[in-house]
């Protein structure tokens, strides 16, 4: 019986260096995934922080463009407005003048 059970303790020691083994083992490859895992996320943000300054600037260039244009637009309604003025006030004139004249004289 004693003989029996130094034989169950050794296979109980075995299968326990085994098990310290496969947790040792286990622990390389977490650390590994670990690492992995990080390097992974430093170079998605890095490339996520790439976009975000591709289309920060694109956004400035865009909003930039916008500006020139609204200004151009902005001069030309100013000028159509002014020329609208001038075309009312001409006509302000002349119809002024015409109420004002004897037209009949123009046409005997």
């Amino acid at each position: 019986m004693d003989n029996e059970n130094n034989i169950r303790v050794a296979r109980l020691e075995a299968q326990v260096e085994t098990i310290k083994e496969d947790v040792a083992e286990l622990k390389s490859d977490v650390k590994e995934i670990h690492s992995r895992i990080t390097t992974g996320n430093r170079e998605i943000m890095a490339k996520i922080d790439e976009k975000i300054d591709g289309l920060a600037r694109a956004d400035t260039s865009q909003h930039m463009s916008l500006q020139a244009d609204m200004k151009t637009v902005s001069r030309r309604v100013e000028e159509l407005e002014r020329w609208r003025w001038m075309i009312v006030g001409a006509t302000l004139v002349i119809g002024f003048l015409l109420g004002h004249m004897d037209i009949t004289k123009f046409f005997k």
